[in-house]
């Protein structure tokens, strides 16, 4: 099969092994083949809304010789899932808020799911509020560097009470949720480079005028000093 991207490997690397893995917005169906392949997943199914990528995927399935082992679905986000006995979700390559979109929209599929992998390409801290806020703790995250690009990836698991994800001395819940409370206490390098850059691009602009900032960029420079 295709390499996987660094993000995508990513994606594929923190699922834990389930029965039946679902990718919504699979696209070229990569992750699904790849968790397969790999025995993570017993079954997966590739969801799309197009038709276009959907062909892709097919190809890809095909040529990985999985089609017994992975299924292709069209239909919108997880409400394409209805019925079908699915207990892993992964998203990549969307953001933050058409992610919790997709979640809210399904509830009811969701009830029968055990993990969540997602790469939101922003909006990251609206899916880890999301996930404080509907009953999933942050089993895992992963910061990773493609093509001049910084993309997270994170992992959940129904969890019930506080998440222990956010108890970190010296921080409260909101600004963890926009650094990443596991990449600030693992002093992830990758995601320094980040934060680093967050805090110049922040600075740039109070130093232009741009006060109301100030606390952000206070945040940014205290996820600096941790890491480091």
């Amino acid at each position: 099969m295709s390499r996987l991207s660094s993000r995508l490997e990513a994606v594929v690397q923190l699922l834990q092994p389930c029965r039946t893995l679902a990718d919504v917005g699979t696209d070229h169906g990569l992750v699904p083949v790849a968790a397969v392949l790999r025995t993570i997943a017993a079954h997966a199914i590739a969801a799309d809304l197009r038709e276009a990528p959907l062909r892709l995927a097919r190809h890809n399935i095909s040529r990985a010789r999985v089609a017994d082992r992975v299924t292709i679905v069209q239909g919108d986000g997880l409400r394409a899932l209805e019925g079908r006995a699915v207990d892993a979700v992964t998203i990549a390559g969307v953001s933050g808020q058409l992610i919790v979109r997709l979640f809210d929209a399904a509830p009811h599929v969701l009830a029968s799911v055990e993990q969540l992998v997602v790469q939101p390409n922003n909006d990251a801290p609206v899916v880890r509020a999301w996930a404080r806020g509907h009953g999933w703790h942050l089993r895992d995250e992963r910061m990773v560097e493609e093509g001049g690009r910084f993309f997270i990836v994170c992992a959940f698991a129904k969890g019930a009470g506080t998440d222990p994800a956010y108890a970190v001395d010296g921080w409260s819940t909101a600004p963890l949720e926009s650094v990443g409370p596991l990449l600030l206490v693992r002093k992830d390098p990758i995601a320094l480079r980040w934060c680093t850059a967050q805090r110049d691009r922040v600075h740039a602009l109070v130093a232009d005028g741009v006060t109301s900032l100030a606390h952000e960029l206070a945040i940014w420079q205290a996820a600096c000093d941790a890491m480091a």
